[in-house]
């Protein structure tokens, strides 16, 4: 195998890697990572020339124990999924072995639990990517490494009511679209509404809008808002206008209902939410002063107001009024302080737990780094950590433990099915 376009060959797969690509060498002896692969495999595979080091799987010649049949048409095709080979073991011990090495290399000694397994048809907030065409228009997940749309015609792991809305997607990008011209379509699920931010190129002048309340009329949208396409991936945007609502969205946190803002977050499934709620609220005594960091719209929060006080704390202003309005009108006004401050410029500092007794913090995936550090300086005794990124969760792990904080186990919530993704909770005590 020596780097040829199109070159085909057979090597042995030897490890998973953490991104879910089979490990193999080549006859050099250099590392080979091929989508698809599982450790023990015997696979042919096609040098990919665009990416070095690369290689695309041609064809299993002798499988190893544990590979499973891909559940959808459009896996190794569609960038979304990249564990759908793997069975059940296997998938496991993946899984749980990404949050163990990112601890093993901060050192951190912690037991990682069980993968806490959430199921298929879950995920609630999807980014569709559309493109006109000269058949119509196609919309789907983007390939790996590409801008290449894969035109998407079943997906087992998004909501059912959002996978309903593609084909109604395809259809409004055919007609609204220029010729080759690009769109995207952020949906969200809150219960049984559609919340849905489509980005288009141009002006949303009074036809445009027109057409988008019809739409969404139509096609059962709660809430429908509008964003300028930017050019590029990291493209400034404006934040998104709400062109029509024709219902409530709204989520319920511990029995309160919030009415949130356009495409607030919320965790990527109402299972995976109930897990997180259920390890973080297990973890604080009834009774305690919480200070809940970048408390969103209080998916923590208002479960943890339950016979305890809570201060929140988050950067999103809107989704902090949103929680305080919620707190308010469902008679928790008294047990919850929500602040709007932007933890990543300015943490809350080590004196100012002197007002609380746990910290509780679910950053988003760049960690909480300052924050942590403030924590680790406070008397505070309790802290329960969350993260949807083992990698930045290690690292702040690792400060809190060098401040004298002893690490509970580590709990995996896989609510990102057949991505390399999972969310993790632990507490920590001194």
């Amino acid at each position: 195998m020596n780097g040829s376009t199109n070159e085909e060959t057979e090597i042995a797969i030897t490890a998973v890697g953490a991104r879910g690509d089979g490990i193999g060498r080549d006859d050099a002896g250099r590392a080979v990572f091929v989508a698809g692969a599982l450790a023990g495999d015997r696979v042919r595979v096609r040098t990919n020339a665009g990416a070095e080091g690369r290689a695309d799987l041609v064809s299993v010649v002798a499988a190893a124990p544990g590979r499973a049949e891909p559940p959808c048409r459009h896996f190794l095709d569609c960038g979304g999924c990249v564990a759908q080979h793997m069975g059940d073991a296997v998938y496991e011990n993946w899984k749980r072995g990404i949050v163990a090495d990112a601890l093993a290399h901060q050192g951190v000694a912690a037991n990682v639990g069980p993968l806490a397994r959430i199921r298929g048809a879950s995920r609630r907030r999807a980014r569709l990517f559309g493109v006109r065409t000269a058949q119509g228009a196609v919309i789907g997940f983007q390939a790996a490494g590409s801008h290449r749309v894969v035109d998407m015609a079943m997906c087992p792991a998004l909501e059912p009511a959002i996978f309903a809305l593609v084909p109604r997607l395809r259809e409004f990008f055919a007609e609204i679209l220029p010729p080759a011209a690009r769109a995207e379509a952020e949906v969200q699920v809150v219960g049984a509404a559609l919340d849905v931010v489509l980005r288009l190129p141009g002006d949303l002048d009074r036809q445009r809008r027109e057409r988008l309340v019809r739409f969404a009329a139509d096609a059962g949208i709660a809430r429908i808002g509008w964003q300028r396409l930017g050019k590029g991936r990291r493209a400034a945007l404006a934040p998104a206008e709400t062109v029509a609502a024709l219902a409530p969205v709204q989520a319920v946190f511990g029995g309160i209902a919030v009415t949130l803002p356009p495409l607030a977050f919320l965790q990527a499934s109402a299972e995976g939410e109930r897990a997180l709620a259920a390890l973080v609220t297990g973890q604080v005594p009834e009774g305690s002063r919480v200070a809940d960091l970048y408390c969103g719209a209080g998916t923590f929060t208002l479960p943890l107001a339950h016979g305890r006080h809570v201060g929140a704390f988050d950067a999103a202003a809107d989704m902090v009024a949103a929680l305080d309005a919620a707190a308010r009108g469902g008679g928790l006004g008294m047990r919850v302080k929500a602040v709007a401050r932007d933890l990543d410029r300015r943490p809350l500092l080590a004196r100012e737990f002197d007002a609380f007794d746990v910290a509780v913090f679910d950053p988003p995936r760049g960690g909480a780094e300052a924050q942590a550090r403030e924590v680790a300086a406070s008397k505070l005794k309790l802290a329960v950590a969350v993260s949807c990124n083992p990698v930045t969760f290690a690292r702040d792990a690792r400060i809190l433990i060098d401040a004298g904080f002893e690490i509970g186990p580590v709990m995996p919530v896989d609510q990102f099915v057949w991505t390399r993704h999972l969310e993790v909770v632990a507490a920590f005590r001194r």
